[in-house]
């Protein structure tokens, strides 16, 4: 296959574009492009907006619909990462415990460092308190119902909700690495679609029972069979897959906000889950080669930092921003120069502590070592 050299003497495969590591540049794209919508929405409306006048006063566009798509679309790119990473470990002895760790050590550690900086923020630099139980709690990833009604359970660190969804699909994907590819992959989804159904039946009062019973699981089911099918040798036509990206225009023209979108029923999964299922249909449903491979891996590699990060980051900049010396800049300075400072930070912390830091505890305990993505 035609490859090129890229300035750190990896190889590209230019025909797939296949970036640094083996991994597809194009779920890379995905993971970048979402972290940094979900952070573009976060940065803007709950922060920037608030400051004068606002962005544009009078504007009911919130960007809540682009982010849940981008959310959305992280559920299906981790589904069908997941399938792909362990392609070849299906039903092989000591996959289900190694499998467990190296996801464990992949999301926890990054979360936990962000939740901490996001307590030193608010705490040393506004003064605020932190509820230590609730924050133990966020620590576990077990969500409360917040203070504002709306009917999401949350964790401290906003972002950290989806986090939640993530882990219980890795306990179940895990649970059922022993079998053959197939079988596993229909018995996570017959487990996600029980409790889809037990959720719809009878909606639970517990916020963490609440969290795993919701629809939008069906999002890891919908990756996991698309890379089954794709691995299988199934290519979507392209013309099909330019038919998917256009029909974005009906969808979200045409598909009605739900009453509450934070309740995330089946009418939200049609509302967001759709589009970001129409994306991941055009970006994966065939062979898409992309130029400059190693950059996308590169930020790729720094999408989750990003989507953990931009939070304190964002905090600390409003904090920053009123300290400066003679400037008095308004909310679309603010939104521009935190959303470029949560960048800069997501590179760095992915470069010199996320990346360092999970090699070393994949390491130690869950060797021989081997990225999952």
């Amino acid at each position: 296959m035609p490859t090129r050299q890229t300035g750190e003497g990896a190889r590209i495969d230019t025909a797939t574009g296949t970036a640094p590591g083996g991994k597809l540049a194009v779920i890379q794209l995905l993971r970048a492009a979402a972290a940094l919508v979900v952070a573009a929405a976060h940065v803007a409306f709950a922060f920037a907006d608030h400051l004068g006048a606002g962005l544009a006063p009078g504007l009911a566009w919130r960007g809540e619909r682009e982010a849940q798509i981008a959310v959305l679309l992280f559920f299906i790119v981790s589904g069908y990462v997941m399938v792909e990473a362990q392609r070849g470990r299906f039903g092989t002895q000591g996959a289900r415990s190694t499998f467990w760790r190296r996801r464990l050590i992949r999301i926890l550690p990054p979360y936990w460092l962000a939740s901490a900086l996001m307590a030193g923020v608010l705490i040393v630099l506004f003064g605020q308190s932190v509820d230590p139980f609730g924050f133990a709690r966020s620590l576990a990833l077990v969500p409360a119902w917040p203070d504002t009604g709306e009917p999401r359970p949350m964790v401290f660190l906003w972002v950290g909700w989806t986090l939640t969804y993530e882990m219980a699909f890795y306990l179940v994907f895990g649970l059922f690495l022993g079998l053959p590819q197939r079988r596993a992959i229909l018995a996570v989804t017959l487990v996600l679609a029980g409790a889809i159904a037990a959720g719809t039946w009878t909606v639970p009062g517990d916020p963490l029972l609440f969290a795993l019973t919701r629809p939008l699981s069906a999002m890891f089911a919908a990756g996991m069979w698309l890379a089954l099918w794709r691995g299988s040798g199934g290519v979507l036509p392209a013309p099909w897959r330019w038919l998917a990206l256009a029909a974005l225009v009906p969808a979200l023209l045409l598909l009605p906000e739900p009453p509450q979108p934070a309740a995330s029923g089946w009418d939200y999964l049609a509302w967001a889950g759709l589009p970001a299922l129409l994306v991941a249909l055009a970006a994966l449903g065939g062979p898409l080669a992309l130029p400059r491979a190693d950059w996308i891996n590169r930020a790729g590699e720094a999408s989750y930092a990003l989507y953990l990060l931009h939070l304190p980051v964002a905090w600390f900049w409003l904090w920053l921003w009123g300290r400066l010396p003679g400037f008095d800049a308004g909310p679309w300075d603010y939104l521009l120069t935190a959303l470029a400072a949560s960048i800069a930070a997501s590179w760095l912390f992915a470069r010199l502590v996320e990346g360092p830091l999970t090699l070393a505890l994949n390491r130690r305990f869950a060797p021989p070592h081997r990225a999952d993505g």
